[in-house]
C-alpha cells in the first residue's frame, strides 16, 4: 500500500465563529474568552502590577523613568490614573519579576491577536501572509530599545471615584483590554447605525465590557480593510473602588517603510510610516494631562484635523502596475497614493512636580489604549 503524504492544513483552525467575526467587523469590539495559558499570565501580571502600584511615586519613577513622551515608562495624571508602559524589556541586569511577567504576557497576547487577524483574513479573503510585514518584531517583547516597534503593553491604575478615560478609538491593529473591575465601556451601535456614529440613544448605547476580556479594532486595521472593519469606540468611566487594567496594543511594525497593498485589494505601494503618522496626527492623547489634551484639541481644530475632517481612506490607483519595484518607483507611488499629514511636534509634558506625561517627541501623542484617541462631545470619528 502506498503511503499517503501528510498535507498540513492551509491555515490554523478558526478561533472565531462567523457571528463573532461579524460582531468584530461591524461594531469594532468583541468580548472573548482567552486561552488558559494567557489567562494564567494575566493573573500573574495583575499580582505583580498591584505590588508595583503600592510603591511610592519616587520609587516607580526611578525604576521606570519616563521616555518618548507617554510611550515608555511610568506616568501619573493627578486625580485620574497612573500607568506603566512597556515597549521593550529592561536590561537583563535590572529585570524584575514584573518585567518577566510582562514579557510572558506579551509572548501570549500577540500571537492570540495574530490568530484573530487570521480569522479576519479568511472572512475578508486576505492572504494570511499579508500580516507578516506588519507584525515584524511585534510578536514578542523586544529585547532592547534598538528593536522597538510601535506595539506596546500598558498597565493602568485608575484612581477611585475619579479615574477615567474619555471616549476614543485606538490607532493600531487590535487591542486586548482586561480589567479587574467595571469601568471599560464599549459603544454598541443600533443595527442600522455605524459604530463610528456614537453619541446617545436611539443610535446606540454604551455597554459595560466587564468582566470579559475585550478585543478592539484600531484605526490602522480599519484603514487597511478600506472600511470593511470599523474601529471600536470605547471609554473608561470612574468607579468608587477604582480599577486596574492590562492593555496590549498590537500596532503595525514600521521596520519596512514601504508596504504593498495588493493583498488588501489595492494595486499600490504606500509609505507605511507616512500612513501611521497621518493616523496618529488625527488624534490627541487621552492619557495626557488635562491641560495638554485641551491644547492638543485646540491646535488640531485649528488645523482642521478633528475626526470627520480627516481623510483616512486611501485613494485607489486604477492604472497602477503590479510590477513596479525599486525604491525610486515606490517613492513615486507613495507620493500619489498617500497624502502624508505631518504631525506637529508634541510639547513635552511636565515631569515631576506636575507629575508626568508626554508622548513621542517627534509626533502627535499616541493613543492611549483603553484610553487612547478620542473625539470631542458631539463630534464623530472619521469613516
Amino acid at each position: 500500500m502506498n503511503a499517503v503524504a501528510f498535507q498540513p492544513p492551509p491555515h490554523p483552525p478558526p478561533l472565531l465563529d462567523e457571528t463573532q467575526v461579524l460582531q468584530l467587523a461591524n461594531k469594532g469590539y468583541l468580548a472573548l474568552d482567552i486561552p488558559k495559558p494567557l489567562s494564567t499570565a494575566v493573573s500573574e501580571l495583575f499580582d505583580h502590577t498591584r505590588d508595583f502600584f503600592t510603591l511610592s511615586t519616587s520609587d516607580k519613577q526611578s525604576r521606570y523613568p519616563s521616555a518618548e513622551g507617554t510611550e515608555l515608562g511610568y506616568y501619573q495624571i493627578p486625580r485620574e490614573k497612573e500607568y506603566l508602559t512597556y515597549r521593550h524589556c529592561p536590561s537583563i541586569s535590572s529585570r524584575t519579576p514584573l518585567d518577566l511577567a510582562a514579557a510572558s504576557l506579551w509572548s501570549l497576547a500577540a500571537p492570540f491577536l495574530h490568530r484573530i487577524l487570521s480569522d479576519l483574513s479568511l472572512a475578508l479573503d486576505i492572504p494570511l501572509s499579508a500580516w507578516d510585514p506588519l507584525l515584524d518584531g511585534c510578536l514578542s517583547m523586544p529585547n532592547g530599545p534598538q528593536e522597538t516597534t510601535p506595539t506596546l503593553l500598558r498597565l493602568f491604575n485608575y484612581f477611585p471615584a475619579s479615574g477615567a478615560a474619555e471616549r476614543h478609538t485606538d490607532t493600531g491593529l487590535l487591542t486586548l483590554c482586561i480589567g479587574t473591575a467595571p469601568g471599560l465601556e464599549v459603544w454598541s451601535p443600533a443595527s442600522s447605525s455605524s459604530a463610528t456614529n456614537f453619541g446617545s440613544s436611539p443610535e446606540g448605547d454604551w455597554i459595560s465590557a466587564h468582566p470579559h476580556p475585550t478585543i478592539l479594532v484600531g484605526k490602522t486595521l480599519q484603514w487597511l480593510s478600506n472600511g470593511r472593519l470599523v474601529a471600536g469606540p470605547h471609554r473608561v468611566v470612574a468607579s468608587s473602588e477604582g480599577r486596574q487594567s492590562i492593555v496590549f496594543a498590537l500596532r503595525p511594525s514600521l521596520r519596512r517603510r514601504y508596504f504593498d497593498l495588493n493583498p488588501f485589494g489595492e494595486r499600490s505601494v504606500v509609505d507605511l510610516v507616512g500612513v501611521w503618522g497621518q493616523i496618529r496626527g488625527s488624534v490627541f492623547n487621552v492619557n495626557a494631562q488635562t491641560a495638554i489634551r485641551t491644547e492638543q484639541k485646540e491646535r488640531m481644530r485649528a488645523r482642521g484635523l478633528l475626526w470627520d475632517e480627516v481623510k483616512l481612506v486611501r485613494e485607489r490607483e486604477e492604472n497602477r502596475s503590479d510590477e513596479q519595484s525599486g525604491e525610486d518607483s515606490q517613492e513615486a507611488v507613495v507620493k500619489e497614493t498617500v497624502e502624508e499629514v505631518e504631525p506637529e511636534a508634541e510639547e513635552e509634558e511636565p515631569k515631576e512636580g506636575s507629575e508626568e506625561l508626554g508622548e513621542e517627541p517627534e509626533a502627535e501623542e499616541e493613543e492611549a489604549e483603553e484610553g487612547e484617541e478620542e473625539p470631542e462631545e458631539g463630534e464623530k470619528e472619521p469613516k
